[in-house]
């Protein structure tokens, strides 16, 4: 019998979107070299798939370590005590928290990286060396690159401030409240500071051989409320739906945070002016982005967050027009790309991504010994000198910064987006330079090379081959969620 409303040429019919999810996460797992991807879909509040792909063993319940896609829960629970009347978004923190790095920054400007702190507290890598406590922490000597207000950057000790400002307007730990306050009245049972049960290994894969390295899962202190929450795709998808009041009403889960309140979260406040045309701004906690949907699609925009640690990332988009949510999980430092792939296949076919350019001209002798692939973990970075003394670091997937002479030495970021304010200096004695150290991170001629003192020290198993994958079998997705 033939449907009376058959679906558009263009949108898969309902009974092929599994096996076209599964392709396309099975091929990004290929493309990308994951040893592991795991992802999830909803639509209007529903879960209409979850898969898995790599070699690496995982299901639908393995949990990963989802980086930064812990701020927005770290927001909510924050915006909460906004809610109450406890604290408000134009408070400087130094009203609630006496010892804060950047005292004069408001709430809000914390919550949106405009607080003027810097990326990274001083210290070695730590998010793969590990962090310390509070204490530790305001000790260290944080200091603001900007007056609050004055730009947008992102910034991890920005969020540490949140999480010490939980910790005492509730008198327990900040995931104890997230747990209470988030997880828990959302359901999302795989969610939590260390994982609930079976977890993934993260691992460095090697760009130019098939060798893995197992990296180190550090504990975070207080810099955990920036990174240090473990999920599941799942998870994020309930979540992502909440966050744009997809599903039963658009009330529902009112008693965590209002729907006004989270749609107050997902207005852009804060532009990223890393790149022109912008397409990136800042709200509450979240990214919102603007950009092309499917092809033959209207632009679409999303909120969400990404996140990236040493061995995983994850990205969680949500779009607030449909109530379509994607979310995936990967156990590779180098990352998978985008979620969009997912995203796109909910309204048309996959779209290419673009092939980026680049180049080098002719510079000064004293900073040629620098030029040339860094590797910060296992991905490489070009560091490019330019005609007038500068440094441009570049990433293939497009991240830049232009790196100009410092008075006090080394280098400090002028222009492009991460690393700007933030300072590139040379590690070791003599030219040419064994390592660089920047904004904290240690960048080695080769993938964590055990030869310099990488944050968090190395697998003493070094590399080792990835092991040989099963033959296909029947695809690795899961139909919807009962």
């Amino acid at each position: 019998m033939t449907a009376a409303h058959p679906a558009p040429p263009s949108v898969p019919a309902p009974d092929e979107r599994p096996t076209r999810f599964d392709d396309a996460l099975r091929g990004r797992c290929q493309e990308r070299r994951v040893p592991a991807l795991s992802a999830a879909v909803g639509r209007g509040g529903q879960m209409v798939w979850t898969g898995t792909a790599g070699w690496a063993p995982s299901t639908a319940g393995t949990a990963f370590r989802i980086g930064s896609i812990t701020k927005p829960m770290t927001a909510v629970a924050v915006l909460r005590l906004v809610v109450a009347g406890r604290l408000g978004l134009n408070d400087p923190v130094g009203r609630h928290l006496a010892d804060a790095p950047a005292p004069d920054a408001t709430v809000a400007q914390l919550l949106t990286h405009t607080a003027g702190l810097p990326a990274e507290p001083p210290g070695p890598w730590w998010e793969r060396h590990g962090a310390g406590s509070w204490d530790e922490l305001v000790a260290s000597g944080v200091e603001p690159l900007w007056e609050p207000g004055e730009r947008h950057h992102y910034s991890n000790v920005g969020y540490a401030v949140l999480g010490r400002l939980l910790e005492e307007a509730h008198g327990r730990s900040w995931d104890a409240v997230l747990r209470d306050e988030v997880w828990a009245p959302l359901g999302m049972t795989g969610t939590g500071r260390t994982p609930p049960g079976d977890a993934a290994v993260g691992y460095a894969v090697h760009p130019d051989a098939d060798a893995v390295l197992v990296e180190p899962v550090a504990a975070y202190g207080a810099m955990g409320p920036a990174g240090e929450v473990w999920s599941t795709p799942a998870d994020l998808v309930r979540f992502g739906s909440w966050l744009v009041g997809a599903g039963d009403g658009a009330g529902a889960g009112d008693d965590v945070l209002p729907l006004a309140w989270r749609r107050r979260m997902a207005t852009p406040r804060a532009v990223v002016d890393d790149d022109v045309p912008f397409t990136a701004a800042w709200g509450l906690g979240v990214s919102v982005h603007h950009g092309p949907g499917a092809v033959g699609g209207p632009a679409r925009r999303t909120v969400g967050h990404g996140g990236s640690v040493p061995g995983f990332t994850a990205t969680l988009r949500a779009d607030p027009a449909t109530g379509d949510v994607v979310a995936v999980c990967g156990s590779s430092t180098a990352g998978f790309g985008d979620a969009s792939f997912l995203l796109d296949l909910l309204d048309g076919p996959v779209l290419a991504a673009a092939e980026g350019t680049g180049g080098t001209v002719d510079a000064e002798p004293g900073v040629l010994g620098l030029a040339g692939t860094w590797y910060w973990g296992p991905t490489p970075y070009t560091l490019s000198p330019l005609a007038d003394g500068r440094l441009d670091l570049s990433a293939t997937d497009g991240r830049s910064t232009v790196f100009a002479r410092s008075s006090e030495g080394g280098w400090i970021g002028v222009e492009g987006g991460y690393w700007r304010g933030e300072r590139l200096r040379p590690v070791g004695v003599g030219t040419p330079a064994e390592a660089l150290d920047v904004g904290t991170f240690h960048f080695t001629r080769a993938p964590y090379d055990p030869a310099t003192a990488v944050p968090g020290g190395v697998d003493p198993e070094g590399w080792r081959p990835v092991p040989v994958p099963p033959a296909a079998g029947p695809a690795a997705g899961r139909g919807p969620e009962a």
